[in-house]
């Protein structure tokens, strides 16, 4: 990633981070229409007065029934991607998409021009909160169903009720409030009827307009002569994220590796963990009995991850990874080469830790010491295959 000059990485930092800064509705159109009143009647005989007041208490009631609530303008989209542009910045455009929806906390993929966040969203008591970020997330990792981080520590994006007023502190000193409700806001995605959620810091305001059913469709950043906007541009339904993975596998009697690569659509909710247990479970040529697959058909992975802090690779096995593996020193040496080189190209980094239920893999022939790292090496005679499964 090329490196920005120190006001560049101001403005990048705004639209990578969820919220920060502020900005309020200084009275400019910027897309936005609110309703007008209705007029007063003049001149109504009583009757017609008695009749309206008996429909307004009627359509008060029901309106109390539907109380829109802040989770209506922050759902789980599943299988859904958000496009977004705008002006102001080269860093603008954003992809957001749900990765996983499980029950009342979602992870969000957001892409923007200079990288990649995963981010955890999460509903409770009335409020919607950004629990968790990840950045340089290019690869699909599950971090919704950890706990990362306790709820009252979170950030609060929105929170009921949903009217004008209701405010509440992000961190010192920067103050969020619902500056309005029932706007209709018209983006090139269509027409919304949003809240107007504004964010007050020192010398600068960010708006984000929240669409019921969407989310966020518009934000608007001010600071001194800088304006910065994004908003809705399409909203594609059926989306799944494709990855492309190489699968490594032994061939003993070649004493080398072999490998082939796939597209792997992932919708929603599809663990990636899930689909790499497919493919080690199985030979990458079940036509011929040369090949073996890296494990048995009890061993589940536990979790696939990148460690940020020194960008290692890290895989994690279930017990029987070991115990139910056969094969001598050279056939082990081969598959945990081929474990290696999967994940290790899988999140393009040159070490890999791997762990058996979270301690340092160790069998009869191999003991790894914690901290102990295995290089992704590609080997001298490395060999492309197509994949033959008999299905």
């Amino acid at each position: 990633m090329k490196k920005l000059g120190l006001s560049g990485m101001i403005i990048f930092l705004i639209f990578v981070l969820i919220l920060v800064g502020c900005c309020t509705n200084n009275g400019e159109d910027n897309g936005v229409v609110t309703p007008p009143n209705g007029e007063e009647e003049e001149n109504g005989d009583e009757d017609e007065s008695d009749e309206n007041a008996g429909e307004n208490a009627e359509n008060a009631g029901e309106n109390a029934e539907e109380a829109l609530s802040s989770y209506d303008f922050y759902p789980f989209l599943q299988n859904v991607r958000l496009h977004y542009d705008g002006a102001g910045s080269e860093y603008v455009e954003e992809k957001i998409h749900f990765d996983y929806v499980y029950e009342n906390r979602a992870q969000i993929r957001r892409q923007t021009g200079g990288t990649t966040l995963l981010e955890v969203i999460h509903h409770d008591d009335g409020k919607v909160y950004s629990v968790f970020q990840k950045g340089e997330s290019y690869r699909r990792e599950s971090f919704y169903n950890l706990d990362l981080l306790e709820v009252e520590d979170a950030e609060i994006l929105i929170m009921d009720p949903i009217e004008i007023g209701t405010q509440w502190e992000v961190r010192e000193g920067v103050l969020r409030e619902i500056t309005n409700v029932g706007m209709i806001l018209a983006t090139p995605a269509g027409e919304f009827e949003v809240i107007e959620v504004t964010t007050y810091e020192e010398d600068s305001t960010f708006t984000v307009y929240y669409g019921k059913d969407y989310g966020k469709v518009k934000t608007l950043f001010e600071a001194d002569e800088t304006e910065i906007y994004t908003e809705l541009v399409d909203v594609d339904e059926d989306y799944q994220v494709v990855e492309e993975v190489t699968f490594f596998y032994p061939e003993f009697n070649e004493d080398r590796l072999v490998y082939f690569e796939e597209a792997i659509p992932l919708a929603t909710n599809v663990e990636i963990e899930d689909i790499f247990e497919q493919y080690f479970r199985r030979s990458p040529r079940e036509d011929s009995d040369e090949y073996v697959g890296l494990m048995s058909e009890n061993t589940s992975i536990n979790f696939i991850r990148l460690n940020r802090e020194d960008f290692v690779g890290h895989i994690d096995f279930s017990e029987e990874f070991v115990t139910e593996m056969n094969a001598g020193t050279t056939l082990e040496s081969m598959i945990l080469s081929s474990v290696v080189r999967t994940v290790g190209e899988y999140f393009r980094v040159g070490e890999v830790k791997l762990t058996i239920e979270g301690e340092p893999y160790t069998s009869g022939h191999f003991e790894f010491q914690e901290g102990e790292y295995l290089e992704n090496t590609p080997g001298d005679n490395e060999q492309e295959i197509e994949k033959v499964w008999m299905d």
